[in-house]
């Protein structure tokens, strides 16, 4: 039996980065530059004292100059020949004792994502082979429910799909564009073996007992007739050819598996009704595997991370939000799975002091307490700011202005050293706590918090603020440049483990249940209807990579 999945596709453009380890010109320029400027503060490098301390062409030195400006490293004086004078990265570049890289940026061909309309499962075109509705003969096959109706994707839930070099990272990604609605994904379902054929492996887990039961139903309403019985199959007897229906004049013809001259006719017996047979027509099912109920593993994509700490309970996560705004360099974003305005008063002091320091914090909730709306998070968010900073206080505070109804407990602060590190749970940050045991992981890593940064902005995009969201793109961006710079440098995490980011939909991927040796940890929540039907979430899954089995 030929069961459908209806599906839309996205294309995504998108680009990517490569580290470049400087020459040795470029390093040596750049402590000659750092020599000078320590020996006579006023004068500095210039292009002819350059040239005469290396002896090498004028046009080498451009190059070398011109490459090293670009990175931030020095800036350029005006004055009767220009000098060459550090910047603050270019002295912590020298004093770090670090090979100096720099970011090679161009744009990835793009890439089509196709998304399962029932479960809201993804995956690269070329995993999906799709038929247009009138190839997909909604008069004879049962379909899925269409149940996500929404036509919008944002960069975290794309961007696992999108591909690259070994060597490279997505530096950055376009908004997913919507391409179309119309296709369909046809499997075969063998209710005898609960095997379904031509699912995508990673779909099966959300979407498997769906089409089961869909088929059942079928099967069901078959039986149920009985003058409506299955075309035999009977070598003996074959179906008379239907011979292809001529072109429109003026429009060319291409062949589709309904169109396909010597595809035999459906109707095969004279007398009483025929269920016609539609599984000679999707072909590329005959030389799938099926899978079995329950065969289908997860197929995992982690990347490294830094793993500081594993939190738990009310007292950690409080101490932990209370040195995260207490430290923070620039920016703090909160997400809670819920808000009220007792929860939120009690960060308020912590809050009045990170903006007192220029910092930004972003706060952000799935859903409000019984007897809370978001206008008295607004409120009370804006008299917080305003206490600390005045108007700036104002505009440095940022709640969100309607729900994103997000299950993830969410922490993100830049440390210590600048870097970005993330707090990852359940916890509700900001409003009442849950009856079970709150647990989070400590992360960090620049390709990992590239991912997160991507997820904060998601989360944005569903609480109707895309300015901010714009905001945490360009921190993920930031990320991504780094971790191209540090691996074109060599660079190792400390606490280093395997870790991959689960955001929305994908939840439903993930098997419940522990899954040996690694850590789950994250919230999600379950929409059955509304512009969030799905699966709203951010979780985390850890693997120690000595923990990992061996090939």
């Amino acid at each position: 039996m030929i069961v459908l999945v209806p599906v839309s596709m996205f294309s995504v453009n998108f680009s990517v980065a490569r580290g470049r380890p400087y020459s040795r010109l470029e390093r040596r320029v750049l402590e000659e530059i750092a020599t000078q400027a320590g020996v006579a503060p006023h004068q500095g490098a210039t292009l002819t004292s350059l040239c005469d301390t290396f002896r090498v062409h004028e046009r080498l030195m451009v190059e070398a100059v011109v490459t090293l400006v670009g990175a931030g490293w020095f800036a350029v004086t005006s004055g009767r020949e220009a000098t060459f004078v550090l910047t603050d990265e270019g002295q912590q570049a020298c004093s770090s004792g670090k090979d100096p890289a720099s970011v090679v940026v161009a744009p990835a061909p793009p890439c089509t994502v196709v998304c399962d309309r029932t479960a809201g499962q993804l995956a690269r075109r070329g995993e999906v082979p799709t038929v247009s509705k009138q190839e997909a003969r909604l008069d004879l096959n049962p379909s899925t429910p269409l149940r996500i109706r929404g036509s919008a994707l944002d960069e975290s839930q794309v961007q696992k799909l999108l591909p690259r070099a070994s060597d490279e990272w997505v530096r950055s990604i376009g908004r997913p564009r919507l391409v179309t609605t119309g296709r369909y994904l046809p499997v075969r379902v063998d209710l005898a073996d609960q095997a379904i054929t031509g699912l995508p492996r990673g779909w099966h887990q959300a979407l498997s007992a769906e089409i089961l039961a869909v088929a059942q139903a079928r099967q069901e309403e078959l039986e149920a007739v009985p003058n409506l019985q299955p075309a035999p199959q009977t070598a003996g007897k074959e179906s008379p050819v239907v011979p292809a229906p001529p072109p429109a004049t003026g429009q060319a013809h291409r062949p589709t598996p309904l169109s396909i001259v010597g595809r035999r006719s459906p109707a095969s017996a004279v007398g009483a009704p025929v269920l016609p047979q539609t599984d000679s027509s999707f072909p590329w099912l005959n030389e799938a595997d099926p899978l079995g109920n329950g065969n289908d593993g997860f197929s995992e994509q982690s990347i490294k991370a830094a793993l500081f700490s594993e939190v738990s309970g009310e007292e950690s996560h409080q101490l932990l939000i209370t040195e995260a705004l207490a430290t923070a360099a620039s920016h703090v974003l909160i997400g809670s799975p819920t808000v009220n305005v007792e929860s939120l008063s009690k960060l308020g002091d912590a809050i009045q002091t990170a903006v007192s320091r220029g910092v930004r914090v972003d706060v952000l909730y799935g859903d409000t307490d019984e007897g809370i709306t978001p206008q008295d998070v607004v409120d009370l968010l804006n008299r917080i700011g305003y206490h600390a900073a005045q108007r700036v206080g104002r505009d440095l505070v940022k709640p969100a202005k309607e729900p994103t109804g997000s299950g993830a407990g969410l922490l993100i602060f830049d440390g210590k050293d600048g870097a970005l590190e993330a707090v990852i749970g359940d916890y509700a940050w900001a409003g009442s706590p849950g009856s079970m045991q709150a647990r989070s992981v400590h992360v960090g890593g620049t390709e990992f918090m590239a991912q997160v940064a991507r997820a904060a902005a998601g989360l944005w995009m569903w609480s109707g603020d895309p300015d901010s969201a714009d905001r945490w793109r360009r921190v993920a961006d930031r990320c991504q440049d780094n971790t191209a710079v540090s691996a074109a440098r060599g660079d190792h995490l400390k606490d280093q483990v395997l870790a991959e980011l689960i955001v929305d939909d994908e939840h439903a991927q993930v098997p419940p249940g522990p899954e040996g040796s690694a850590l789950r940890v994250g919230g999600a929540r379950r929409h059955e209807n509304g512009s969030a039907v799905g699966i709203r979430g951010i979780s985390a899954v850890i693997r120690h990579p000595e923990t990992l089995a061996t090939p």
